[in-house]
């Protein structure tokens, strides 16, 4: 078996690294230690850029074209981790999941047509559906942190929806649905004749059984197109390499006539390199390390947020009691933590939960900024929901972890004087 390094520091400095080299354009900062887009700083498998590098040597870069054993590659793997069986036919390419969203979204719906999501989410979600000139319904969750479906709520605002998009696992909560509420919410579109657009992504990296959401009602599953991708889970966004997935046939040929005619999915020189090669059993060692590796930085920060920022508070009780001829309110000391985090059930993206500190939204983002002079995706951001929380990526080395630990405790010290 081979043992990989998750450990090493890569200095992607200069490499046009959108995390590392946009971060100072982005937020007018030149010292920020950017642990925000969804990118991992882990080098990717060496067995796959090994196959990049005898490629390119090979001198001639021209144009490229889909081979039989990407669609082999995809649906092996599919069948291996998921129990999903797929045909040649159920499956194609485009060159990134929000590309292939942007386009399922003007393939299969009409401006002015109603599109639901689930905030807080993924910010492209909305952006992509205003775009295409549709109108936007928001569903909204029950409270709490668990994001949990508020199902009234739902089944009153999907009526009249032409489509809804799905995060399957949900980003950013790095929520797992179960098969009884996927099940729930296809029974749901199906009954009112909904389009889903369920994004997948995440779905390798998840810590939980993770169940494909057109596998739990045939029925939907013909009215369903998935996006899924080896970006996230290998590291090699860079490369722009996307699949979608559509089990029924009207869907599945129309959305492949829909990219033919507009050439869109038409992949570059390596784009059908990372399917082949990393969705293999030795793309899956890599991963099963990468995943523990994750896991041990999320047990990291949790551990860290309950021993730094967990501090005394006195909770007044109303009774009235009486010493040395003198009456006081009576009041016992409890524990607050006051920065929390939603542990993810998969991937390796932090919501961190800031609310007990009660800042507004500004306020917050200056004392990440301006105080611990971290660059975080601003929980405001993916929609309502959001407020009060910032994501954190961990899918770094340990170091630049607890780099950023230290940075967050430093900040909180300083300004509230502890």
């Amino acid at each position: 078996m081979t043992k990989y390094n998750f450990d090493k520091v890569v200095c992607r400095k200069g490499t046009d690294c959108i995390k590392w080299d946009s971060t100072p354009l982005l937020w007018g900062k030149k010292n920020l230690l950017p642990m925000w887009i969804a990118d991992m700083d882990f080098p990717s498998p060496k067995f796959f850029t090994d196959a990049l590098i005898k490629r390119i040597d090979g001198g001639v870069l021209g144009y490229g074209c889909r081979p039989d054993r990407w669609y082999d590659a995809v649906i092996k793997w599919f069948k291996e981790n998921y129990n999903w069986k797929l045909k040649e036919q159920n499956i194609g390419f485009v060159p990134g999941i929000v590309v292939g969203m942007a386009h399922a979204l003007r393939c299969f719906t009409r401006p002015n047509d109603k599109v639901l999501i689930f905030p807080p989410v993924y910010p492209p979600f909305a952006s992509q559906v205003e775009n295409a000139c549709c109108k936007l319904v928001i569903r909204e969750d029950a409270k709490g942190e668990t994001f949990d479906i508020n199902w009234k709520d739902f089944e009153k605002k999907i009526k009249g929806c032409k489509a809804m998009i799905l995060c399957n696992p949900h980003n950013p909560g790095g929520r797992v649905w179960s098969r009884a509420e996927l099940k729930r919410i296809a029974k749901i579109c199906r009954e009112n004749n909904v389009f889903v657009i369920s994004d997948e992504i995440h779905c390798d990296l998840s810590f939980e059984k993770h169940i494909p959401f057109a596998t739990v009602d045939a029925v939907q599953a013909r009215n369903t197109i998935t996006f899924h991708a080896p970006s996230k889970t290998f590291n090699v966004a860079g490369v722009g390499a996307s699949e979608w997935v559509a089990t029924g046939k009207e869907v599945a040929k129309k959305f492949a006539d829909y990219l033919k005619a507009g050439e869109f999915d038409f992949g570059h020189y390596d784009s059908f390199l990372p399917a082949t090669l990393l969705y293999t059993p030795k793309g899956r060692e890599w991963l099963n390390q990468a995943m523990d590796y994750i896991k041990g930085n999320i047990d990291y920060v949790e551990k860290f947020l309950k021993e730094n920022f967990t501090h005394p508070t006195l909770e007044f009780t109303g009774k009235k009691v009486r010493a040395s001829n003198e009456e006081f309110a009576e009041a016992k000391v409890t524990e607050t933590q006051l920065i929390k985090m939603i542990r993810p059930k998969a991937s390796f993206l932090i919501f961190l939960d800031f609310r007990p500190l009660g800042l507004s939204q500004k306020e917050l983002v200056e004392f990440i900024v301006d105080g611990a002079h971290l660059a975080l995706n601003d929980g405001a951001t993916f929609g309502a929901g959001g407020e009060g929380f910032m994501r954190l990526n961990v899918g770094c080395p340990r170091k630049t972890l607890e780099q950023a630990m230290k940075q967050l405790k430093t900040a909180f010290n300083k300004r509230y004087k502890l």
